[in-house]
């Protein structure tokens, strides 16, 4: 028992040593860019700016009924029932 409350207390003291580390480095400036060919790439690929503003109130038409309730039972069934794994999943590590 005592053996394993030193190996607990060295486990927390290499811990904190290691996050008090980390600590250590000051934060890094980044260029005043950053993150602007995210926020171009996502307004060029937005259909309707507008929308997403002042959304409406009305239900969307453009779907007919049958075929909506098509789509939502499809997408039901084939949630609930993931298929089984074929193949054994094989990681090689070192050329082995």
């Amino acid at each position: 028992m005592y053996a394993n409350t030193k190996l607990g207390s060295f486990t927390g003291f290499v811990t904190c040593a290691l996050l008090a580390g980390c600590s250590m480095h000051e934060p890094t400036r980044v260029d005043e860019n950053f993150g602007n060919s995210v926020r171009h790439m996502v307004e060029v690929q937005t259909y309707n700016p507008q929308a997403a503003r002042a959304p409406s109130t009305e239900p969307p038409t453009q779907m007919d009924g049958p075929k909506g309730a098509a789509v939502l039972e499809s997408y039901r069934t084939a949630v609930g029932s993931p298929s089984a794994v074929q193949k054994p999943l094989l990681i090689n590590v070192g050329g082995e």
